[in-house]
């Protein structure tokens, strides 16, 4: 769907409002008078022909009599009007729409149809859609509040999302109290098109939004979702609200896949309306936390103990202070200070002391947020306190906030931070939830960016035999679907455990697969009896379930009889790498005895991370397997082994990787050829663990090369460029490594991207290779073969820039067909190649 309509939607020039109202209580009068009062930037056409003029601005009778090319109209008249106003401004050329219409008076199948055809004009047009049942939307540097909130926002960097009007009303009128800022708000209604997927990856792009919160009731097009949310992630923080998941699979831990989702997307989830609105506000005043270590001023014991049993509940403790810093409070507070952290000052009567502590606080390396605390107690000063500290706050090296604890005598001291810009809260606990929240947040982003480990260990499966079982065992369901049978679908045990080692996962040879305990994904089967465990050290449970919008989810943890009772199980999405596989390892409590001890031997945890492994990739190859659980896992001797298995599968028209939501390394990239001399080189994607040889090749590049590919003369790769380099969604970019000889044996001798546009059937291309690797063949095998990747991918035109200088790449673009143009815009050339039209490099 068109990125450059969305962008008309959200920053419009020209706003027709269809409904717009003089009376009173109107949905359309409240949306006329925030446009209004909100003094929007650009102009205003109320569609309304029971009227001439609305507000002091002619009216038009109807949408047809619009000028052609206004931006988008916020619709606000009954449903069933919808489509047809739709398809006019389809032809009045317009980018789209927000719809406030419901359909409250509607319910059922009249409703749904309604929202079909919405959806349907959506997709034939190109017109995006906001709603129906949307709240409306806000912009807050075009002075655009296209909603019938009955206040504006305050401006600020904040983007907000939400599907429920009611909370999405309430967040901003809370925020107005707070005097926190947005810079857009989005509500997004039942989203028949624009859903989180698409304001993500708009307000990614954006450079006055600096975080995302969000509140979701449910998503759509998860695979998008997951591809925008991890490149936004990396760059500003994402937090989503997202209550218990009740859905259908809920009795099977369903709400675990929302975690896992969120964690894998680099997303902080959140369950409750006041954690969301506490991180909003730190987002808000403050930059995220770097670590965990926090300082605790206050003037009074008692709170200062509140907050550090908050840290000690999350599993933390109060920041260790140095010798440095104790020294400096020593000279200031001389005997009347508690000398550990959290600091009480409840001897010290005068402003000034308390002020001059959290300054030197401020100026501690070795503290990473300062919380300060206030009550009135005595003759304390509460008020004159907070309007001292809102003068320097601000310059803190490290997040500074507040919790000033009391009812209405300390209003005004909150009211003086609120005004200031400094993050306040009511209570020492929502302050320290909200600091480690964010602290987890950059946590979890720092594990998806960490760089592996390269183990150039290549995972030997024999796909053809599993192809078989599978196939086989599909044509026989078939088959027993045609008569009676309560076991279609599942395997056989020894065709299960055959399956099982055709992609080298180890079972247990002297047992019979015993079936599974797992009630609600089945028919139960015998389970493993108390003998069986007593002659394991432990036993382990590893399953793979198909979940219908999530597609296949991993779960591990302890297994055999015990798996239902201590529910001690991690969750986890494929595909997984070594390092994901490790995380879901680590996060069950039965994992704190893999390192052995009194009489059990240590795990081999390469083992165990490599089975895990190879079911992602299974279950990763064939969408047709619905469920997989080995229960139990048995450790014996630190060496493990499936000895229950059960495995069944079901017919789907889904072929791999679509049944997943983050897209898997693609295996079909890769390919081998031959250059000039009989050279021998090796293609494939590029993978995380390819940064230390991706440093080696930048090394292997003389200046003018590297000027020629990255158009600036860099000395070096900085993490985040390798990070970006090297870890890639495969869903958005073709990117291309060459290995002289194999890739475990050889040495990268040149890249080749092609980064697709968003939304769009293009993609801009780039190519490097090391200077003694050209003029050798090398550089028309590599571009030639992504150039057919991207075309197989679905894109029918690729380009790039290049500068007048590389003469070498000119002659390249017009060898493999490209169209040689000037750059209007730059002193630079433009190389284009329609993919339909693709030659062989050859």
């Amino acid at each position: 769907m068109s990125v450059l309509n969305l962008n008309r939607v959200i920053n419009p020039t020209t706003v027709a409002v269809v409904g717009a109202s003089a009376a009173k209580g109107r949905v359309g009068a409240v949306i006329m008078n925030n446009m209004v009062q909100g003094r929007f930037k650009g102009d205003i056409f109320p569609v309304n022909p029971k009227y001439d003029i609305v507000m002091g601005i002619d009216a038009c009778p109807d949408v047809a009599d619009l000028p052609d090319r206004i931006d988008m109209a916020v619709i606000a008249v009954p449903i069933e009007k919808v489509p047809d106003i739709l398809e006019t401004c389809h032809r009045k050329h317009m980018g789209g729409a927000v719809i406030i219409s419901a359909g409250d008076e509607l319910s059922g199948d009249p409703e749904q149809k309604i929202r079909d055809r919405i959806k349907k004009i959506s997709d034939r047009t190109g017109l995006r859609i906001i709603g129906p049942g949307s709240v409306g939307i806000m912009n807050a540097a075009l002075g655009l509040n296209a909603n019938f909130m009955h206040q504006t926002p305050v401006p600020g960097k904040i983007a907000f999302l939400s599907q429920s009007g009611a909370v999405c009303t309430a967040v901003l009128d809370m925020a107005i109290r707070e005097n926190i800022g947005f810079s857009h708000s989005i509500s997004l209604g039942s989203m028949v098109d624009v859903g989180f997927d698409d304001m993500i990856d708009f307000f990614g792009s954006l450079y006055e939004v600096e975080s995302i919160i969000m509140v979701v009731e449910s998503l759509t097009h998860i695979r998008n979702f997951m591809s925008a949310a991890r490149a936004v992630s990396r760059v500003k923080p994402i937090i989503v609200m997202k209550s218990d998941w009740s859905g259908p699979d809920s009795s099977m831990g369903g709400d675990d896949v929302y975690n896992a989702l969120f964690k894998r997307a680099g997303i902080l989830r959140v369950k409750e309306f006041e954690a969301l609105f506490d991180c909003a506000k730190f987002l808000a005043g403050q930059p995220r936390p770097r670590g965990p270590k926090l300082a605790i001023i206050s003037n009074a014991a008692g709170i200062g103990m509140m907050a550090k049993d908050a840290l000690a509940g999350h599993g933390f403790k109060p920041a260790a202070l140095s010798g440095q810093t104790m020294d400096a409070l020593e000279q200031l507070l001389k005997e009347n200070w508690s000398r550990t952290n959290p600091i009480d000052l409840s001897g010290i009567p005068r402003v000034s002391q308390y002020t001059a502590a959290v300054k030197i606080c401020m100026a501690a390396p070795e503290i990473d947020g300062l919380l300060l605390l206030s009550s009135p107690v005595g003759t304390h000063d509460s008020t004159g306190l907070a309007r001292d500290l809102a003068g320097f706050l601000k310059t803190s090296p490290c997040p500074v906030f507040t919790a000033w604890m009391g009812g209405v005598d300390l209003d005004q001291s909150r009211a003086i931070f609120n005004r200031a810009g400094i993050v306040t809260y009511e209570t020492p606990e929502r302050a320290v939830r909200a600091f480690l929240n964010l602290y987890q947040y950059g946590k979890n982003l720092e594990i998806l960016q960490e760089i592996p480990c390269r183990t150039d260990k290549r995972l030997e499966i024999r796909k053809s035999e599993a192809c078989d079982i599978v196939d086989q065992a599909v044509s026989n369901q078939a088959l027993a679907n045609q008569i009676v049978s309560n076991q279609g679908g599942l395997l056989s045990d020894q065709t299960a455990k055959d399956l099982l080692i055709s992609y080298g996962i180890p079972v247990d040879p002297g047992q019979t697969p015993a079936g599974s305990n797992l009630a609600s994904a089945g028919p139960a089967m015998s389970g493993p009896t108390l003998s069986d465990m007593a002659s394991s050290d432990y036993e382990l449970t590893i399953q793979a379930i198909q979940y219908q919008d999530f597609g296949p989810v991993i779960r591990f943890g302890l297994g055999g009889v015990l798996t239902d009772v201590f529910r001690d199980l991690s969750t986890a999405l494929p595909p997984l790498s070594r390092l994901l596989a490790a995380t879901a390892i680590e996060e069950t409590r039965i994992s704190r005895v893999f390192q052995g001890g009194r009489g059990i031997q240590k795990l081999d945890m390469a083992l165990l991370e490599e089975t895990l492994i190879r079911l992602s990739r299974l279950v990763t190859d064939f969408p047709e397997i619905k469920l997989l659980e080995m229960n139990p896992v048995r450790v014996v001797n630190g060496r493990i082994s499936a000895a229950g298995i059960r495995v069944m599968v079901e017919k789907t028209e889904i072929k791999s990787p679509a049944h997943l939501v983050i897209s898997p390394y693609p295996y079909w990239q890769e390919t081998s050829f031959t250059i000039r001399d009989d050279v021998p080189v090796f293609i494939r994607p590029v993978r995380p663990s390819d940064a230390p040889q991706m440093i080696d090749l930048f090394y292997d590049l003389s200046p003018e090369t590297i000027y020629l590919r990255f158009f600036s003369p860099i000395k070096r790769i900085s993490r985040s460029m390798l990070i970006r380099m090297t870890q890639i969604d495969y869903d958005r970019e073709i990117a291309l490594i060459a290995f002289s000889g194999s890739d475990s044996a050889g040495k990268i001798v040149g890249v080749a991207r092609i980064i697709f546009v968003l939304n769009q059937k293009k993609g801009e291309f780039s190519i490097v290779l090391a200077d003694k690797w050209h003029k050798k063949g090398l550089a028309a095998k590599l571009l030639g073969h992504a150039l057919a990747c991207a075309r197989q991918c679905g894109l029918e035109q690729v380009w790039g820039p290049v500068m007048t200088t590389n003469t070498a790449m000119l002659g390249l673009g017009e060898k493999l067909g490209f169209r040689v143009d000037r750059d209007p815009d730059s002193s630079e050339y433009k190389l284009t190649i329609d993919l339909n039209d693709l030659t062989d490099p050859a």
